[in-house]
């Protein structure tokens, strides 16, 4: 399923990259499903970056002074929700740089 998740990701950052919205109903829609069946799929894109952060792979980029953010997602967050208990499936990869303060 991880991969199946990761390929959907993919697809939609393909068509939101092109400003193709086309989609987007399908792709809240797929996602309800997911959740669903107890997944959670976080996409932690502009989300501050902080090194203690346990759910992400950071790649550090670019100018490190002011405000460490996560420009780029590779793939995302992934969490599964079973028998009440919530587990991470899925760290996400991502781009961390820093910004202006």
């Amino acid at each position: 399923m991880i991969a199946i998740i990761n390929q959907l990701f993919e697809i939609e950052q393909k068509l939101q990259a092109r400003a193709d919205n086309l989609a987007d109903r399908n792709f809240k829609r797929i996602y309800h499903e997911l959740e669903t069946e107890g997944y959670q799929v976080i996409n932690p894109i502009n989300r501050p970056y902080n090194e203690t952060d346990t759910d992400l792979e950071a790649t550090l980029s670019g100018d490190m002074s002011g405000k460490l953010m996560v420009t780029r997602v590779l793939k995302p967050v992934i969490y599964q929700q079973q028998a009440g208990q919530t587990q991470l499936l899925q760290k996400g990869i991502v781009i961390v740089e820093g910004t202006k303060a």
